[in-house]
C-alpha cells in the first residue's frame, strides 16, 4: 500500500517520552519496512490533539490522500490523529466514505470492521486522558493559590515562554502559540492573553519585546 504518515506532538518542548516526532516517525519507518508498504512522505503538527481545526498537517495528508496519491493515512498511535472523539467518528466516517484507511503501527484498521470498536476504546480512553491531566493541573495550581503562592505557572509552560522569547517572540505573539499549542494556563484553560504572559516575562526577569 502506498502509505502517508503523520506524526503531531501537543508542545515544540515534547519529545523525550517515546512520542516526538522523529520517534514516532522512525516507528512508521520501521513499521513499513517489516509490513512492505511504501512510506511516500510524512506531515506534521505543533497543536493540541483537541484542535482538530488547526491540524492542518493531517488536512494536507488526508486531501493528497483523497486525490489519489495515497490509499492511507498512518499514524504511530491513534491519539495522534486525534483526541477527540466526535473529530475521531467523523475521521473514520470521512475514510470509509472516500476508500481510504487510518491505520496506527499498533494494529488499528477503520478498513476492518473488527478494529473499530477497539479504535473507539483507544480513543476514548486518550480523551479521558487528556480530561484527567486538565482536571489535575487546575486542581494543583488551585491548591497552590490556596496556600498564598499566587497564580503559578507550570514550569514546563515557563520554560516554554522562555524559549519563544528567546526566539524573538513578544508577549502577544507567545499567547497565540500557546494557545494553538493547546498549553493550559495556570487556571486550566486553554486560552492565553497577552497581560498573562506579559506577567509572567516580568517575573522570568524577561524584557516584553515588541517581536509580534
Amino acid at each position: 500500500m502506498r502509505i502517508i504518515g503523520y506524526v503531531r506532538v501537543s508542545t515544540n518542548a515534547q519529545g523525550d517520552d517515546g512520542y516526538g516526532l522523529a520517534a514516532q516517525r522512525d516507528a512508521m519507518e520501521r513499521w513499513c519496512e517489516a509490513s512492505g508498504h511504501e512510506l511516500l512522505t510524512v506531515t506534521m503538527d505543533v497543536v493540541s490533539g483537541a484542535k482538530a481545526d488547526l491540524m492542518h498537517g493531517r488536512s494536507v495528508a488526508i486531501a493528497a490522500i483523497e486525490n489519489g496519491v495515497a490509499d492511507v493515512l498512518l499514524v504511530r498511535a491513534l491519539d495522534r490523529a486525534t483526541r477527540d472523539q466526535l473529530d475521531a467518528a467523523e475521521l473514520f466516517k470521512r475514510a470509509e466514505r472516500y476508500g481510504w484507511r487510518l491505520m496506527d503501527c499498533n494494529g488499528a484498521d477503520s478498513g476492518d470492521p473488527s478494529q473499530r470498536l477497539v479504535a473507539d476504546v483507544r480513543l476514548a480512553v486518550a480523551a479521558e486522558e487528556r480530561r484527567k491531566i486538565a482536571e489535575r493541573t487546575r486542581e494543583g495550581l488551585e491548591a497552590q493559590r490556596q496556600q498564598g503562592r499566587g497564580r503559578l505557572i507550570a514550569p514546563a509552560t515557563q520554560r516554554r515562554i522562555q524559549v519563544l522569547h528567546t526566539e524573538g517572540f513578544g508577549a502577544k505573539a507567545i499567547a497565540s502559540r500557546l494557545t494553538d499549542e493547546g498549553v493550559l494556563t495556570a487556571t486550566g484553560g486553554d486560552t492565553w492573553h497577552y497581560s498573562t504572559v506579559r506577567s509572567a516575562l516580568k517575573r522570568l526577569g524577561l524584557t516584553t519585546k515588541a517581536v509580534a
